[in-house]
């Protein structure tokens, strides 16, 4: 379920003009990643509740902090970074359909690792995943 949180939310991303976005799972080195703007996208916690049964779906709450990381070389304008975030990435993050998100936390800092300026933002989010229930 983590993974199709994030593919969806990068898939949003994408749509609204990101190119250069992966996911925290992807085992990509950051030397590997764009050269310029990129984002990452992850989940730092993640709880779901009882499941609710009808005869055909199972329904499954869920609650889940997504992190999304806008990454910049150093030599980027720290303007740059928030215009980035403000015009794609919280465009986009308000556009996921079916998943009630709020800004929890919003963070600058340089990130001496990968050499580059990281904006995190943590969104709160709560959705139901719907699975068909076997007919055997």
């Amino acid at each position: 379920m983590l993974n199709t949180i994030i593919d969806r939310v990068i898939r949003e991303l994408r749509s609204f003009g990101s190119d250069s976005v992966y996911s925290a799972f992807d085992a990509i080195p950051a030397e590997k990643k764009s050269k310029g703007i990129y984002t990452v996208v992850g989940i730092e916690a993640f709880e779901s509740t009882a499941p609710v049964y009808s005869p055909y779906i199972v329904y499954l709450p869920f609650r889940a902090d997504i992190s999304v990381k806008v990454t910049a070389p150093p030599d980027v304008p720290l303007g740059t970074l928030y215009g980035y975030y403000s015009t794609k990435t919280a465009v986009a993050i308000g556009e996921l359909s079916g998943l009630s998100c709020s800004l929890k936390k919003l963070t600058v800092k340089y990130d001496s690792n990968i050499s580059r300026l990281v904006l995190a933002a943590v969104l709160s989010a709560g959705g139901i995943t719907r699975i068909e229930r076997s007919t055997e």
